[in-house]
């Protein structure tokens, strides 16, 4: 599964990277010719798209396009210690981008040289320090050495120099999803969703309302919230107050839990998932935003504001809650906020970058 998920990764169907330049060196016919290969290791048939590279091969040894994309099939096909030698070779091209960094440290990788990997990401780092897929690769190796602590800080690292790199943010997310501290896996996760689509994107939604579920108890009639495990500490005069419990608190506080105390449940509705973010985005606004700033929370200020967030939240929850996200679209009121959503957010594009980030820290209180 991951080498499947590398591929679509890495793959630069003949127009990402430097293309423009590497494709006015063929003819029409090879420019067919490339799309039908980069198609057939889609399609998993490595072995006709080979050949067809191998053809474009014989005219252009030394074009960087058709030399990367050559080494996807081979990928498929296992044979790593040539995807190796191309990429060796194509690291003195005046094309070279991060990416071929990566291909060639994940040929290294399922080689079973992970020394060799990580030379490789760091080699890249060297030249690319902004490349975020450089330092996640390096936070996989680390999570495969069973060092998720380690991993973490890649994985943050990636995000803080490529803010608006998606996979990093899905990585943490689920790191802290899998934890007794959730909080930061609920941030991350919701940054996640707003940046990518897809298959990925369905398994993040299931992954934060699971642990929402798990995240509150009731017995003998007390209603318990575990979101975090941290304590309050001293630190000299100042009060230091881990964020979870401050993300904590603010749930508490929400009309969500009121309403599930009432019902006496645990399982948590997208309303109770609206309530419980809105409550936490407002006490941020009100309270903490000066001492940490986050994007995520200004972001969702910026849909409370517009009267958006309810729509939002049935939005970008909606293959967890279908049911529920199909009744309120079937309202025409409801619908025209949603139409009106999707032009306000494309408008106003979720976008952190070095100015507006998110980023894990504590408050001192």
């Amino acid at each position: 599964m991951r080498f499947l998920n590398f591929i679509a990764a890495v793959s630069l169907s003949a127009v990402c990277l430097t293309a423009e330049a590497q494709i006015s060196e063929l003819t029409e016919d090879e420019v067919t010719t490339l799309q039908q290969a980069i198609q057939h290791y889609h399609n998993n048939a490595p072995d006709l798209s080979i050949g067809l590279f191998e053809k474009l091969l014989v005219k252009h040894p030394d074009n960087y396009l058709v030399n990367y994309e050559y080494c996807l099939p081979k990928m498929q096909k296992q044979q790593f210690g040539e995807v190796v030698k191309i990429t060796k070779k194509l690291e003195k091209s005046p094309y070279v981008e991060p990416m071929l960094f990566q291909l060639q440290g994940n040929a290294y990788d399922y080689m079973g040289k992970r020394k060799a990997a990580v030379a490789s990401y760091d080699k890249g780092i060297k030249r690319f320090p902004k490349s975020g897929c450089l330092y996640m690769e390096k936070g996989n190796i680390r999570l495969m050495e069973k060092d998720p602590d380690a991993a973490l800080v890649l994985y943050e690292k990636a995000f803080e120099v490529e803010p608006a790199y998606p996979s990093p943010y899905y990585r943490a997310a689920a790191l802290f999803l899998s934890s007794q501290e959730p909080v930061w896996g609920l941030i991350y996760g919701e940054a996640f969703l707003l940046l990518e689509k897809g298959a990925r994107n369905v398994a993040m939604q299931k992954a934060m309302v699971n642990k929402l579920d798990n995240s509150f108890e009731l017995k003998d009639d007390t209603f318990r919230i575990q979101m975090s495990r941290n304590v309050i500490q001293m630190s000299g005069l100042q009060l230091k107050i881990p964020f979870p419990i401050i993300y904590e608190l603010a749930v508490s506080k929400s009309k969500a839990v009121d309403d599930m105390k009432a019902g006496k449940r645990t399982t948590v509705t997208v309303y109770d998932l609206m309530e419980m973010r809105k409550a936490v985005a407002l006490t941020y606004k009100e309270e903490w935003k000066e001492k940490n700033p986050n994007y995520l929370f200004d972001y969702q200020n910026m849909l409370i504001e517009g009267g958006y967030f309810e729509a939002y939240t049935m939005y970008i929850f909606k293959d967890v809650f279908e049911k529920e996200y199909n009744e309120y679209a079937s309202k025409q009121e409801n619908k025209e906020v949603l139409d009106a959503l999707k032009v306000w957010m494309r408008q106003h594009p979720f976008s952190p970058d070095e100015n507006q980030f998110i980023k894990r820290n504590d408050l001192v209180l």
